[in-house]
């Protein structure tokens, strides 16, 4: 079971002392920050199940700090308790308006406090089976396209904060709509099963594979050089052009072209997406069934 973790901001020194006393034993972990931008970067560091928010801090209050976080989507389901020493209606609708969970009035009631962050906390659990069903493509069971892009920008993210870098694959079936006209639609879905089964099976544990739409499918190999992003796909090309597929005139095989793009160093993160298909392209044109590496210099110097 994972560890639960809570962000506290507040810039009254006391009061992180006090809700370490309080939550000992609902949270495993407390994360403390006295300023708001501090707050804001523990947030999408370390993606806490729950953030307790204090309403008057200076240079930014707590509406403020809520709405930078609802604005992010590494932390916009992060359930958000505020924390105010004034209980004005007007306080509290604003705060539940912009996104917060919930709310506690100071001096806190210990019972209330525990009550409330566990109350949080299931939702936020909630809010994660939601997300993982709604990441999911049905027909493949990889990951779909908005669970895609939450990757991507996650990637792009640790690269900035710690540096590395990451590779970007885009997968299409060669002469799919050959597929579906020759043996209709039904197996054209049983070749993006088989396919999605060897994708998913090949990955490695903290690579992401989705469905990108319709036949394209999408790797992002996190924490990676270019020479083990080619193996992998290499590797994902072998295995794909030995699957068999039954149909009733027999068994038929596929294959499929890629392109890849690194991400990080000396390579932008913000179109990663984009030159992976800028390569994938040129894989098509070169006659498909190959693997096509974008590199820095211009479209030109394509190598497959």
């Amino acid at each position: 079971m994972s560890r639960l973790t809570a962000l506290l901001i507040d810039d009254d020194p006391n009061v992180h002392d006090l809700i370490d006393f309080h939550l000992e034993g609902v949270v495993d972990r407390i994360f403390h920050a006295e300023h708001p931008a501090s707050g804001i970067a523990l947030a999408t560091h370390e993606m806490p199940d729950v953030i307790l928010l204090d309403i008057e801090m200076p240079y930014m209050d707590g509406f403020q700090v809520c709405r930078e976080l609802k604005q992010l989507a590494l932390t916009r389901d992060i359930p958000i308790i505020f924390l105010t020493a004034d209980n004005a209606t007007h306080h509290v609708a604003r705060g539940l308006d912009m996104g917060g969970t919930d709310y506690v009035t100071k001096p806190f009631v210990a019972v209330e406090l525990q009550a409330r962050v566990r109350a949080a906390l299931r939702t936020r659990r909630l809010i994660e089976l939601l997300r993982v069903h709604a990441r999911v493509d049905a027909l493949t069971g990889l990951k779909n396209r908005g669970a895609l892009e939450e990757a991507l920008e996650r990637s792009a993210a640790e690269v900035a904060r710690r540096g590395g870098g990451y590779a970007v694959a885009l997968l299409d079936v060669d002469h799919f709509k050959v597929v579906n006209d020759t043996y209709g639609h039904g197996i054209g879905d049983e070749v993006l099963r088989q396919l999605g089964a060897t994708i998913g099976g090949l990955c490695r544990p903290t690579d992401l594979a989705a469905r990108y739409g319709g036949e394209e499918f999408a790797l992002v190999l996190a924490d990676t050089n270019q020479a083990t992003a080619i193996t992998i796909c290499e590797r994902l090309l072998n295995a794909i052009r030995k699957i068999r597929v039954s149909a009733p005139a027999g068994e038929f095989g596929f294959t499929i072209s890629a392109g890849l793009a690194m991400a990080g160093g000396n390579c932008p993160t913000d179109d990663a997406l984009q030159r992976a298909d800028e390569a994938l392209y040129h894989a098509k044109g070169l006659g498909r069934d190959r693997l096509v590496i974008w590199t820095m210099a211009s479209a030109d110097d394509l190598v497959s």
